[in-house]
């Protein structure tokens, strides 16, 4: 595809993302060629929280529906009436099962699996009234184990957006084997990374990344920054913000003039947990805890680092995002995205793992060096937009859609 091609296609992704956007120029979009009607499925248990998921799947169902002409409808067990939390196109269609699962327990408790029989029936009248030529199913829900029961014709692909780097070291359980064995027979699974490949026993393994709008990209530039470093992300054990506040804690002795914001939602105890931290660490008057924005990139571009101190993240969108805003990132070399997407010294700078010493003094270092600071935002600019979503719904399409008949 030529660029002129390219940039018409992304020029028009913006519009149909955000139709009241006003704009002087004078380049024409034309609407997409009308295509053969391939109807998707895409289930998930809810779209009103802010995790990367659910800015994931408005993503690629607004595209499939606006720009490709597709007929998609959204499955969800227990969006409880919420508003979503990303907007989705009038052509996309949203269905919710009503099974309002207990989130406290597992899914094969006594309290839930009764439910788990009723998402399973009403999940199967649905797609043999949708009658999909695809169904994906997104995240970890019960359907992801019991597909083979749906009745469907469809063909079910299964997204893994976790990482399995922890589980490929361990004995493997009965329960475990079960559980490969049940995957091996989709018809299509899509991991994010080619490390992640190697982690799975299939066939049908696709390497097909997270994609990010042309919507959030700015001019990569330092002038008009404030001192501000960020997080996001779920406030939950896995993200580790209670170790960013160590490390925040030592900064500060050796600077007066940064301030850092963690942007998230998660349980109150979590919460109230950093919050008592912040307290007990005397930074008080340099850390905010931020409620969930829509707007993230817009914020991003006007501070002046983002870090990272996760367990484990598969590949987060947040880096993406920090890289389209031009905000250099500071991360732990945690498994397994972070390395897939930074270059440590080229467009971004991974630590190793728990080692703080190492992250306190990058932190010193970058709000130290306007030059280091401008050459990592410079190339992370550059290199995610192989990342943009037209890029990536082309994978889509060449390696998923165009063997949907």
């Amino acid at each position: 595809m030529t660029d002129v091609l390219v940039i018409q296609r992304e020029l028009f992704i913006v519009l149909i993302q955000y139709p009241n956007l006003e704009t002087n120029s004078k380049v024409e979009c034309q609407s997409p060629n009308p295509k053969l009607m391939k109807t998707i499925v895409i289930l998930t248990d809810q779209l009103y929280k802010i995790v990367g998921i659910n800015s994931l799947i408005p993503l690629k169902a607004n595209y499939w529906s606006d720009f490709m002409n597709y007929d998609v409808h959204i499955v969800t067990t227990e969006q409880e009436n919420n508003q979503t939390f990303y907007p989705f196109s009038t052509k996309v269609k949203l269905h919710d099962l009503e099974i309002n699962y207990n989130r406290d327990k597992s899914y094969y408790t006594k309290v839930n699996f009764p439910k788990v029989i009723t998402n399973l029936w009403l999940l199967r009248k649905l797609l043999r009234k949708i009658n999909p030529k695809l169904v994906i199913i997104a995240n970890e829900i019960p359907a992801g184990l019991f597909f083979f029961i749906i009745g469907t014709p469809a063909k079910i692909l299964k997204e893994n957006h976790n990482t399995k780097f922890f589980q490929s070291k361990e004995n493997p359980t009965l329960f475990s084997k079960l559980k490969s064995y049940i995957e091996s027979k989709f018809d299509f699974q899509v991991v994010l990374s080619e490390e992640e490949k190697s982690f799975y026993d299939s066939d049908q393994i696709y390497h097909i990344p997270n994609p990010i709008p042309l919507s959030i990209l700015r001019e990569p530039k330092l002038n008009g920054r404030e001192k501000v470093a960020m997080a996001a992300g779920r406030i939950s054990p896995v993200k580790r913000f209670d170790i960013l506040l160590n490390i925040w804690a030592e900064f500060k002795k050796l600077d007066s003039t940064w301030k850092l914001e963690i942007y998230g939602d998660g349980l109150k105890t979590d919460i109230n947990a950093l919050k008592d931290q912040i307290i007990s660490l005397g930074i008080n008057n340099s850390v905010k805890i931020m409620d969930p924005v829509t707007n993230l990139p817009e914020i991003m571009s006007t501070r002046g680092i983002y870090l990272m101190t996760s367990a484990q993240e598969c590949f987060p969108m947040v880096l993406l995002e920090a890289q389209a805003s031009g905000l250099p990132i500071i991360s732990f070399d945690c498994p397994t995205g972070p390395r897939n997407i930074i270059e440590s010294g080229k467009n971004g700078i991974l630590i190793e793992m728990d080692n703080q010493k190492s992250f306190v003094d990058s932190i010193v270092k970058l709000t130290n060096d306007e030059i280091l600071r401008s050459q990592l935002v410079n190339e992370g600019f550059h290199t995610v937009q192989k990342y943009l979503l037209s890029n990536v719904m082309d994978i889509w399409e060449d390696k998923i859609l165009k063997h949907i008949q």
